[in-house]
C-alpha cells in the first residue's frame, strides 16, 4: 500500500490486511491504517463487512493435521535459525549491559565521593566565614577603640602644644622682665 494509490484502493488494502490479521474491519481502523478520509473509510468498511456477511454461508474446515505439523516444523526451524542468529548479539549485549552497569556503579561512587568532598568543603567554608565574621567584628571593635585612643592622643597633643606655647610665652615674658 503506497500513498500514490487511490484512496479507495488504499482503504480496500487496509480492510484486507485487518481481516487477514483477525482484527475488526471498522471505519476508524481503516482510516488509521490507510490514511484516508473518514467518508472513504466508512464506505469501505460497510462494503467489506456486508461482503463478509454474505460469505458467512461458507464454513471453513479446520486445518488438517499434516498442514499443522508442517507449519509447526517450519516454525521450529525458523525459531532455531533466529535464535542462532540472535544469540551472539544478545550475549554481547548482555556483556555490554554488565559493563555499563559497572561503569554506572563506579561513576555513582565517584559522584558520591565528590558530593561528600563538596559537603566537607562547604562546612569548612561556613566555619571560615563564621571565623571571618568574628574577626571582622573584633577588628571593628579594635578600630573603634583605636579611634578613641587616637582622638585622646590628639587632644593630649593639642593640650601639650598649648602648654608649650604657654611655657614659651611665660619664658619670654620672664626673660623680658629680667632684662
Amino acid at each position: 500500500m503506497t500513498d500514490q494509490q487511490a484512496p479507495e484502493a488504499r482503504a480496500e488494502a487496509a480492510a484486507r490486511d485487518l481481516a487477514d490479521t483477525g482484527r475488526a474491519v471498522t471505519a476508524r481502523a481503516i482510516r488509521e491504517a490507510a490514511k484516508v478520509r473518514m467518508a472513504v473509510a466508512s464506505v469501505t468498511a460497510k462494503a467489506w463487512n456486508d461482503a463478509a456477511r454474505d460469505d458467512d454461508h461458507e464454513t471453513i474446515p479446520p486445518v488438517p493435521d499434516d498442514v499443522t505439523g508442517r507449519l509447526e516444523a517450519i516454525w521450529a526451524d525458523a525459531y532455531r535459525a533466529a535464535l542462532v542468529a540472535v544469540t551472539p548479539e544478545r550475549d554481547q549485549l548482555r556483556i555490554d549491559v554488565e559493563t555499563l552497569r559497572s561503569e554506572v556503579e563506579g561513576l555513582t561512587a565517584d559522584v558520591e565521593a565528590v558530593e561528600a568532598e563538596r559537603d566537607t568543603a562547604t562546612g569548612q567554608i561556613d566555619d571560615l566565614e563564621q571565623k571571618l565574621a568574628t574577626a571582622q567584628a573584633e577588628a571593628e571593635k579594635w578600630a573603634t577603640e583605636a579611634a578613641k585612643h587616637e582622638a585622646a592622643l590628639t587632644a593630649v597633643r593639642d593640650q601639650h602644644d598649648k602648654l608649650n606655647e604657654r611655657i614659651a610665652t611665660l619664658l619670654e615674658a620672664q626673660s623680658k622682665r629680667e632684662q
